[in-house]
């Protein structure tokens, strides 16, 4: 578990580099769906590793900028290695993986798309401002990715009349559980200790040199 702990974003750009390769074999034979919900899958494994390997630096600018706390170390509260494994393993293998196997389920699909899509909020205005830069790690993901599909999305469901109210419901009331419960309640809750042993090791938390940028904006 160590290993995986320390590796779950290089085991998913392995895994996003397969999937890559299946989706260009088989692209002629899959359904439309079917195309936009591998290539999230493949989408969120890159959005994943570029936080935490290339360039990296979440763990800093969670601690440090967007959740500062007085209350814990900042390499281990409120994110921790094993809560950011936790979170990111569960949101990329259930959540956007689900799609994949049942693509034709409206709802199911919903909230990837929608979550991909929300993200532009905070990678491409919340963080940069916070952080004083036009990039945070993420970014190219969520543009060049998240988003373009999001929209390809919405514009087959609604166009093919696919896009109910009720898949709607059903979608928001899947994102609002698995934020609430799983990202809330587990994630920043039973797994968020000031006193973790999971500490983000220091070449993890300094990479890319986001801990010392914001450390000297805030002097």
């Amino acid at each position: 578990m160590t290993f995986f702990r320390d590796h779950w974003y290089d085991i998913g750009g392995v895994v996003g580099i397969c999937v890559a390769i299946a989706i260009w074999l088989n692209w002629g034979g899959m359904s439309t769906l079917l195309k936009i919900a591998a290539l999230n899958f493949f989408v969120i494994l890159w959005h994943e590793f570029e936080e935490f390997r290339f360039p990296g630096g979440e763990p800093a600018i969670t601690n440090l900028a967007m959740q500062p706390s007085t209350d814990g170390p900042a390499d281990r509260y409120p994110l921790n290695q094993n809560n950011a494994m936790v979170i990111n393993v569960a949101a990329a293998y259930i959540c956007y993986l689900l799609p994949v196997f049942f693509p034709e389920v409206i709802w199911l699909g919903f909230m990837p798309i929608v979550s991909g899509i929300a993200q532009l909020v905070m990678h491409v205005i919340l963080t940069p401002i916070k952080i004083h830069a036009l990039y945070s790690p993420g970014e190219l993901a969520v543009v060049f990715g998240h988003l373009p599909l999001g929209i390809w999305w919405f514009i087959y469901t609604i166009s093919n009349g696919l896009l109910d109210w009720l898949s709607v419901l059903f979608g928001l009331l899947y994102t609002v559980a698995f934020i609430g419960i799983f990202m809330l309640r587990i994630g920043y809750g039973t797994l968020k200790s000031t006193s973790s042993p999971y500490v983000f090791p220091k070449a993890e938390f300094e990479r890319a040199g986001y801990a010392e940028r914001i450390r000297n904006q805030k002097k």
